[in-house]
């Protein structure tokens, strides 16, 4: 097998009747990894007959339930099938003690599994190296419009989320997660060969600019909410318009190959 990227959820936080929660996979002949694990992501994998013996390593940007409530049914279906090959586990370090604790909570206790489960902290910069891939993190502001909340009530949330930069056989993969601002993609999308980026939290009009300045070779718009799903034509016209002829929009099961 090459490698490819298979976009196993499409859709935005509001839950749609054809398209799971935000996840993709990148396959290589070796291993395969995971980005985020939104609701849905279990049947999606059997759905487009992904083997999740071989996924290293699995990365949650951040934790918004459409990102990352379909992780804990996956675990249980690794479980139940048997799984044996050590699982990475990536997260914002606000997320780890809570997934362990939740873990626990659905008697998903990680002792029982047949494989060892790892967990790590995503940290800006360089924070995933293996000799087929190199993954960088960009924090961004997505989460912040909380602060005022978390503040009040005098919460430990750091508001943590990331975009993240996938060096990958020598082209540059981004993968956006959810931003704030445009401003959150104006360095990390720099030159990209691939940007697999969120549609929903910024203006499209500005994105496509952005796409085109920084000289993306090829874009792919997911986290699609259904009042867009009759707007597609429009925005492609709007980007050949503007100069930028490979905008692509996500499906489920949807097949990119690098």
């Amino acid at each position: 097998m090459k490698k490819r990227i298979v976009i196993l959820g499409s859709s935005s936080g509001m839950p749609s009747v054809d398209r799971k929660c935000s996840c993709c996979v990148l396959e290589t002949p070796k291993k395969s990894y995971l980005f985020d694990c939104g609701e849905g992501v279990s049947s999606s994998i059997l759905r487009y007959e992904i083997d999740h013996n071989k996924i290293e390593a699995i990365f949650i940007t951040h934790t918004h339930s459409d990102h990352i409530s379909g992780l804990f049914l996956l675990l249980q279906m690794m479980y139940l099938c048997g799984r044996e090959e050590p699982l990475k586990l990536y997260l914002p370090e606000e997320a780890i003690s809570g997934v362990k604790d939740f873990l626990s909570l659905m008697y998903l206790f990680p002792e029982k599994f047949a494989f060892d489960l790892y967990f790590f902290s995503i940290n800006q910069g360089v924070f995933f190296e293996s000799s087929e891939l190199l993954i960088s993190a960009y924090p961004n502001q997505h989460l912040m419009e909380n602060k005022e909340i978390i503040e009040k009530k005098r919460l430990p949330n750091k508001m943590e989320s990331f975009c993240l930069e996938i060096r990958c056989g020598g082209k540059k993969i981004v993968y956006s997660g959810d931003v704030g601002a445009l401003e959150d993609l104006e360095v990390v999308t720099r030159k990209a060969n691939l940007f697999i980026t969120e549609c929903m939290h910024v203006n499209l009009k500005d994105l496509i600019d952005l796409i085109r300045k920084n000289k993306v070779e090829s874009a792919i718009l997911t986290h699609i909410p259904p009042e867009m799903e009759g707007e597609k034509d429009r925005i492609s016209k709007e980007a050949l318009s503007s100069g930028l002829p490979d905008l692509k929009f996500a499906s489920d099961g949807m097949v990119v190959k690098l």
